[in-house]
C-alpha cells in the first residue's frame, strides 16, 4: 500500500483550528517559519468553502510547523502540519509590489 503524505493548514487566529486539508501520495514541499503562505481558494473544512482567490488571495506567513507519522490500516500516514498567521503587510520585493498576475 503506498503512503499518504497529508498537509495540514491551521489558521491560528481566533479558534486555531485546522482550516484546509490536502492528500499526496508525495510528500509537500518544505515550508520554514516566516515564509509567506498564500490561500488562492481552498476548500474549506468548516464547510465556508473558498476564501480566496487568485486575484484576491488570503495571505499568511508560516508560524510553526509540526510533523506526526503513525500507522493505520497497513498504511504509513506522514502529517506536515502549518500553524500559519493571518498577513496583511506590503507584498515582497521579489514578486513586486502589485497584485499577482493570473496566467
Amino acid at each position: 500500500m503506498p503512503d499518504i503524505y497529508e498537509l495540514i493548514l491551521c489558521d491560528i487566529s481566533g479558534e486555531h483550528k485546522p482550516v484546509a486539508a490536502f492528500q499526496s501520495e508525495r510528500p509537500f514541499m518544505p515550508l520554514h517559519v516566516g515564509e509567506r503562505f498564500d490561500d488562492h481558494g481552498w476548500d474549506r473544512l468548516d464547510g465556508v468553502g473558498k476564501i480566496g482567490t487568485p486575484e484576491e488571495p488570503i495571505r499568511y506567513l508560516v508560524f510553526a510547523t509540526k510533523h506526526v507519522v503513525f500507522e493505520l490500516d497497513g498504511k504509513t500516514t506522514y502529517q506536515f502540519c502549518v500553524d500559519l498567521q493571518p498577513y496583511s503587510g506590503p507584498r515582497s520585493p521579489a514578486w513586486g509590489h502589485h497584485n499577482p498576475v493570473v496566467q
